[in-house]
């Protein structure tokens, strides 16, 4: 993504008053709402990520910055112009993402918060094919059923979440453990990181995969904190 220049000298979080919908709180830069990509306002429900949000942008120093230090700004436009039109199409994208789990292509199984999770995964009726091998696998309609029935239930503020830990790690299991408290943010980072963290055992670290385990740590960082702050 190109650099960005700093424009503004103020940030606020300014009310505004919706019938049907309450309060809503805007992040605004010199009295003026943020604009997203589709020319959305920034508005949320929530006071707390409100703030949240304008502090990233009060952090920001002088000259460029990068929109990747803005991952709240980030994940809260997918949610209102990605995620909110239609929960259906998000519903859909993520259960094909569980379908092809990556989770169920861990063979070795060998990571403990991998064993956790299935074994958590099982006390609730959610039991995905999981293989040793490469060939694609074929999930049961009872799984389906149980993770469709589940993404149903799921708010535009979790599918937003969940959308960023999928494409962290390939797996929308992993996501539906920390949104039920089957895992903890620590143990969703490793196994999202697992793979690279046994290339660097094997063959030593470099900067590409180090850079690789940092930037999904804080996706899932980030994640966590948009959540806990949405609800």
């Amino acid at each position: 993504m190109s650099a960005k220049r700093r424009f503004w000298k103020t940030v606020s979080v300014q009310e505004k008053h919706e019938d049907g919908q309450g309060t809503l709180y805007m992040p605004a830069l010199d009295e003026r709402p943020i604009r997203l990509p589709k020319g959305s306002v920034l508005a949320l429900k929530q006071r707390a990520l409100a703030d949240a949000i304008a502090a990233e942008w009060g952090s920001i120093g002088e000259g460029n910055f990068q929109p990747d230090e803005l991952p709240l700004t980030r994940i809260a436009g997918t949610m209102i112009e990605r995620i909110r039109p239609d929960l259906s199409v998000p519903r859909e994208a993520l259960l094909s993402f569980g379908l092809d789990d990556a989770l169920c292509y861990d063979g070795g199984t060998n990571e403990p918060a991998v064993k956790a999770l299935l074994a958590w995964l099982d006390e609730r009726g959610v039991r995905p094919v999981v293989t040793t091998g490469l060939m694609p696998v074929t999930q049961s309609e009872a799984y389906v059923m149980a993770l469709t029935q589940w993404l149903a239930q799921c708010d535009e503020a979790e599918l937003a979440v969940l959308g960023v830990l999928a494409q962290a790690g390939g797996s929308v299991l992993v996501g539906y453990a920390l949104l039920e408290g089957g895992l903890t943010p620590e143990q969703v980072a490793a196994i999202i990181t697992a793979d690279e963290r046994k290339q660097e055992a094997v063959w030593g670290g470099d900067k590409e995969l180090t850079a690789t385990i940092q930037t999904r740590q804080n996706d899932v960082r980030d994640a966590v904190s948009f959540l806990r702050l949405s609800r």
